[in-house]
């Protein structure tokens, strides 16, 4: 029977987590020498529709979320897929050296994500050109006052940070000992934040954004 994959720890954490996850499966693992993977059974087809497609990733980072908080945890990509349990440990045992050394490497690490938006509406570029550029140039240095101002506040506790850009949005991940998340909402607090820009926190999460190796090498 196919399995959705949700994370993976170290045997030697004996780590807990909720009894159901995804769609109320119950959350079984996988395990050998060296990792334990969570999974659960799920019906082929489970994932065909927007709304259920998003209903489940919400359950599903609700439960690593939830593991995380207990411990270090590396998460799967949602969906993960194999299919079956046995395939799923076929994954961690061709995988495990890479998964054990990432498990050493983000122990006691956490991140946020800080997006960096605009509160103010842009001119239409149709409407006047000059004016639309204008507005642009003025928000990009606003962005980039509010990414310093972040970033200069928060440097006493960070590891480390990367900012990146998006259509969206600037989004800044900030990296930091776990022991200091208390610290960091207090300091985070504090940011001074220019006229038309809000910062919207997010976290704490698994710190999967600063991984020295490529998912895809999973």
């Amino acid at each position: 029977m196919p399995v959705l994959a949700y994370c993976v720890t170290l045997v030697s954490d004996n780590l807990t987590a909720p009894a159901t996850a995804v769609s109320n499966g119950r959350v079984q693992v996988a395990e050998n020498t060296m990792l334990r993977a969570w999974y659960s059974e799920i019906e082929s087809g489970s994932f065909s529709g927007t709304e259920q497609v998003t209903k489940a990733a919400l359950e599903f980072h609700r439960f690593v979320s939830t593991v995380f908080r207990d411990g270090t945890v590396l998460p799967f990509r949602f969906p993960t897929v194999l299919e079956s349990v046995d395939d799923l440990l076929v994954h961690l045992d061709e995988k495990g050296v890479w998964y054990y050394e990432i498990l050493q490497q983000i122990d006691g690490l956490a991140q946020f994500e800080a997006r960096i938006l605009s509160k103010t509406k842009l001119p239409s570029e149709a409407e006047s050109g000059k004016a639309y550029l204008n507005a642009r140039k003025q928000l990009r240095q606003r962005t980039a006052n509010a990414v310093e101002s972040l970033v200069t506040t928060l440097e006493p506790i960070l590891e480390d940070h990367d900012i990146r850009e998006t259509q969206q949005a600037t989004r800044v991940y900030l990296l930091l000992q776990r022991s200091q998340v208390t610290s960091f909402r207090d300091m985070a607090a504090k940011v001074a934040i220019p006229d038309g820009i809000e910062i919207r926190l997010t976290g704490p999460w698994p710190p999967t954004e600063f991984l020295e190796h490529d998912e895809d090498e999973q």
